[in-house]
């Protein structure tokens, strides 16, 4: 049965799509059987897989979701794209930003994605769910639906507090609707080690939660390669394998195996 990390942030513009896309591809790499949902509906992930137009797509999260809440029955391969890396994607486009509309007068809102990845468990070893920047109905389904929540998090100014507020919802979640949710670890992206500013913000994070968070050993650095890299369509694995954030990727994804 796999497990399901969800990578979650309430905060956009840190490396979350980037470190799904790379996680996904290099549990792959590992012979690990993958699949990568997207629950974001600007279909970021869909398109750092490899997708070129999410928009033209037939079938995407949005008609899973809709059968789910409508109980109408679907098969576990409908709608998966192959990737060129290995993974299995059920990818999304801007048609999905209507879901939380659906969801809001459905019963048992928060568990519809919590059903689609209930019945793909067994097909793979890991399930990795790319979340929006928010914490509305369609993260709150995710987190439903994972074992554990993996949060990138930037060195920048007061990621503090935005932590504190998303672990409130992460408790709340665990009270009332996933009892077994569990923090995976946070993961510093984009880091620019030269500055001052950086190592005293990742300091200040570290004090703050360490006591009850596991931090990855190696952060991901800033790099213009890894900002290159979502619009080819390919991981950092092939973009730029010998570079320093596949290297630091690489790093997450052994660390997640030890914890299986």
């Amino acid at each position: 049965m796999a497990k399901v990390i969800a990578i979650g942030n309430n905060k956009g513009g840190i490396g979350k799509t980037t470190t799904a896309t790379n996680l996904a591809t290099g549990l792959a790499r590992k012979g690990k059987r993958v699949l990568a949902i997207d629950n974001d509906p600007q279909g970021h992930l869909s398109k750092s897989l490899g997708v070129e137009s999410p928009a033209s797509l037939e079938y995407t999260l949005d008609d899973v979701m809709k059968n789910l809440v409508n109980d109408i029955d679907i098969e576990p391969g409908d709608g998966i794209i192959k990737t060129a890396e290995g993974v299995d994607l059920m990818p999304t486009n801007l048609k999905y930003s209507g879901m939380e509309l659906v969801l809001f007068s459905a019963m048992n809102r928060e568990q519809i994605l919590k059903d689609y990845v209930t019945m793909m468990r067994p097909f793979y070893d890991y399930i990795i769910i790319d979340c929006q920047p928010t914490l509305g109905l369609l993260t709150v389904n995710a987190f439903t639906a994972a074992d554990s929540i993996l949060i990138p998090v930037t060195p920048e100014a007061l990621p503090v507090d935005g932590l504190q507020q998303l672990f409130q919802t992460i408790g709340m979640i665990k009270k009332k609707l996933n009892p077994g949710l569990e923090i995976e670890g946070i993961l510093f992206t984009i880091v620019d080690n030269r500055t001052r500013d950086a190592r005293e913000v990742m300091q200040a994070v570290r004090e703050a939660f360490e006591n009850n968070v596991h931090f990855y050993e190696k952060v991901i650095p800033a790099s213009v390669r890894a900002k290159e890299c979502p619009a080819t369509g390919y991981s950092i694995f092939e973009y730029d394998p010998k570079g320093t954030v596949a290297n630091g990727y690489a790093s997450l994804v052994e660390e997640v195996l030890d914890n299986e």
